[in-house]
């Protein structure tokens, strides 16, 4: 008979899990995930046929839902060693009771889909506070900004591990004339248009299923980005892809006049265009029309985060864009390739540093 594996997993987000996935794997330990995320095409697999919480039902997920599940997936779900959930966070509820080590990360903003409203919010921040407190429950952050927002309303402070997305297994190799600009289709295109440089937009240019390795075998990648952390970010900075980021004042200068495309997704409440149903003490965090707000994010972007991603060269305008690219990309490449090993090593330890890890 087939083992069991050590840790189960429910998603939505197929990158955060996989990024868990090849941590777990370096120490031997070994993961199922069931996927009912819209994107499990980029991993070559269909959604998981999932009863109680599934692509149609997590929408409305809470304590009622959470009971039902492990009615009806207890027994099976006892015979793992622990859990981890990374989107939603709140997914680690589902094991609440069953006595086993669970993982929770949170990746974007960890209260969705409860931003609208109180109760199940209440519950949720109850709960992990229950949890952290009896032992059962570790929070992990893939991001400053997201272990701050969830220390401003629960009061716990997640350990923060940079995500290491080396689960691609692959790497920059330049080959092709043309800079891509990751954003929206219509910015990416008027970018293109603007700069000297040849540039095509993410999807105009590489169609809507590319290849992440197409993507990677052009001259370089001109990312602006619609939130502070996006995993996709990750996934480029370990493939060393020289990567070009607007700076602070020129990107807040394309998110005012860009709203859709640049910093659209700092909260919840930008996407639904509903206001949240708490509020943290001190400044709104989903009230990104207030500038401080807006700050307190880019303080803690990843890409300009120099401790991590050192490597990431900032633009003041198109112009200056231009002039960066007159360069050689690969050479930025090749710095972040010598540097790769000792941020993975780092990323490794934190990990190892996890009772989490060593209880499963």
């Amino acid at each position: 008979m087939r083992p069991r594996a050590d840790v189960f997993n429910l998603d939505l987000h197929v990158a955060v899990i996989a990024d868990v996935r090849a941590q777990l794997e370096r120490r031997g330990r070994s993961l199922v995930d069931w996927t009912v995320s819209g994107h499990s095409w980029v991993f070559d697999r269909p959604r998981d046929p999932v009863a109680i919480v599934n692509e149609r039902t997590w929408f409305s997920f809470g304590p009622g839902k959470a009971r039902r599940f492990r009615r009806a997936y207890g027994s099976y779900l006892r015979t793992f060693k622990g859990f981890a959930a990374t989107y939603p966070p709140s997914f680690a509820l589902l094991y609440e009771g069953l006595d086993k080590p669970t993982l929770a990360v949170a990746a974007t903003r960890y209260e969705w889909p409860f931003t609208h409203y109180a109760p199940n919010w209440e519950w949720l921040d109850e709960r992990f506070r229950a949890g952290v407190a009896d032992g059962w429950l570790t929070l992990v952050a893939n991001n400053k900004a997201d272990a701050d927002y969830l220390a401003a309303f629960t009061g716990l402070r997640p350990a923060h591990i940079p995500s290491a997305c080396a689960y691609t297994g692959l790497t920059y190799t330049g080959r092709r004339r043309e800079v891509v600009v990751c954003s929206g289709d219509e910015l990416g295109l008027e970018v293109a248009n603007t700069l000297r440089h040849s540039a095509i937009p993410l999807r105009g240019g590489l169609g809507p299923r590319y290849s992440q390795q197409d993507l990677y075998d052009c001259r370089a990648l001109v990312f602006i980005p619609y939130n502070v952390s996006v995993m996709a970010l990750f996934e480029h900075y370990t493939a060393c892809a020289p990567l070009y980021v607007p700076g602070r004042p020129f990107l807040k200068e394309l998110a005012a006049k860009y709203p859709a495309d640049v910093l659209s997704s700092l909260s919840f409440c930008q996407v639904t265009g509903k206001p949240p149903a708490r509020h943290p003490d001190g400044l709104d965090l989903n009230d990104t029309s207030d500038e401080r707000v807006v700050d307190w994010y880019l303080d803690r972007a990843d890409f300009y985060d120099r401790e991590w991603m050192p490597h990431i060269r900032t633009f003041d305008s198109w112009e200056h864009l231009d002039e960066l690219l007159d360069e050689d990309p690969r050479e930025i490449s090749a710095e972040t390739q010598a540097a790769r090993p000792d941020r993975l090593a780092r990323i490794a330890a934190l990990w190892d540093a996890l009772p989490w890890m060593e209880a499963v």
